[in-house]
């Protein structure tokens, strides 16, 4: 057999050529399998990413908010939805002298129009770049000092360029800058100073915008960081209790971050599971049709014996077209996860209700090898006992049929 070129690699491909139907199904399995797999290390990957990236910027000990709109901030900082509340002025200048706190910086949410009069529906943040600590560090960091007057930053996700404008009202703002990735809400948000921000709220109110109150001063919220040595969840529900007739709110961004990452937690462990189960279920499939295969092909390996193929050079034959299933299905499957992931991620990333940030390639590399391996070695292992037993199907084929 060698000596004419029948090697196993060559016969096993004639085999898959000749029986078109049953490569694409067996190929077709394993491509599911790897689109699965490779799609799930990569989601996963990116929410872990995300919530990482929101455990680094949110940085204040608590956020002082109106009471209700707790599950509005979140969604703000976690998610961009565009939200809108207010504390008056006076109250806010009362809040940011309260015991125990060592800086406060005030902020104000305004949810622009899905209208032409705005460029975009987007979340509108400004921040006092004077007091801030939690925005204005990596803001200015990441852009030429931050946004001056009439200059927006705005987030990875927002259409529009450095050095363009953008519209929100009945004022064009300059992109003075464009954030890298974060994973966060602030993908979809945009910042500008507090002066700009107090004017743009002005004509959000004039426009029909619903809940801003007549108070100049108004803000939406207060970061604060606590002094030292305070415990920041007594000195919140302290706030919580004293401020309750304020309808004052106390929001812990880490408590966002931990409940986050309990609910990332929960879902890495049902992906974990499910993954297990489906590579289990794919092997089991592909090692029945393998075995069906094997028994409706006895009488081919009888003449390849017959004519002095020994049980390895069968068992080869065998393990070869499981491997070429194996590379064909999970190279198929891996170029259409990456054409789907790469088409949808933006949208995916802003419809998951969770942060979310891919890394970089190069630190999934080592993984997304080994699950490809997985993938690759499921054909394989699930021929092996089709493999051990062909030389005896072979054998009794010869006696029974006098091949």
């Amino acid at each position: 057999m060698k000596e004419h070129g029948l090697t196993p690699l060559r016969l096993s491909l004639n085999s898959l050529r000749g029986r078109p139907v049953r490569a694409a199904c067996m190929s077709g399995i394993v491509a599911l399998l790897a689109f699965v797999l490779i799609g799930g290390l990569l989601l996963s990957a990116s929410l872990r990413g995300g919530v990482e990236s929101a455990r680094r910027r949110l940085g204040a000990d608590m956020m002082l908010v109106p009471t209700g709109y707790e599950q509005s901030v979140s969604g703000a900082l976690l998610r961009g939805e565009p939200s809108a509340f207010y504390l008056t002025g006076g109250a806010a200048e009362e809040l940011m002298k309260l015991d125990g706190i060592a800086e406060a910086s005030p902020q104000l949410f305004i949810a622009s129009f899905d209208s032409p009069h705005c460029s975009q529906k987007v979340q509108m943040i400004g921040y006092d770049a004077r007091s801030d600590f939690v925005i204005a560090p990596w803001l200015e960091s990441e852009t030429d000092g931050g946004p001056g007057a009439g200059e927006i930053v705005v987030g990875s996700l927002i259409n529009g360029e450095v050095g363009g404008e953008l519209q929100f009202f009945s004022k064009y703002y300059k992109v003075a800058g464009k954030l890298e990735p974060t994973g966060m809400g602030f993908d979809t948000s945009v910042f500008l100073n507090m002066d700009d921000a107090r004017a743009a709220l002005k004509e959000y109110t004039i426009l029909g915008g619903e809940g801003a109150p007549e108070d100049g001063d108004a803000i939406s919220s207060i970061v604060v960081n606590v002094e030292d040595g305070v415990d920041v969840e007594e000195l919140a529900k302290k706030i919580r209790l004293e401020q309750r007739q304020n309808h004052v709110a106390v929001v812990l961004p880490q408590t966002l971050v931990t409940d986050a990452s309990r609910g990332l937690g929960t879902l890495l462990a049902v992906v974990t599971v499910l993954a297990s189960l489906l590579w289990i279920l794919a092997a089991g499939v592909l090692a029945l049709l393998f075995s069906l295969s094997i028994n409706e092909r006895k009488r081919e390996f009888g003449v390849y014996r017959a004519l002095g193929a020994t049980r390895g050079r069968l068992a080869a034959i065998i393990l070869a077209e499981s491997s070429v299933v194996g590379l064909v299905g999970a190279v198929a499957g891996a170029g259409l996860l990456v054409l789907v992931f790469f088409s949808f991620e933006r949208l995916l990333s802003v419809s998951i209700d969770m942060p979310y940030l891919r890394p970089a390639f190069a630190s999934l590399a080592p993984t997304m090898l080994a699950v490809f391996t997985m993938t690759l070695l499921a054909p394989p292992l699930a021929s092996l006992f089709s493999a051990l037993r062909i030389g005896r199907l072979a054998a009794h084929s010869i006696i029974r049929e006098g091949v």
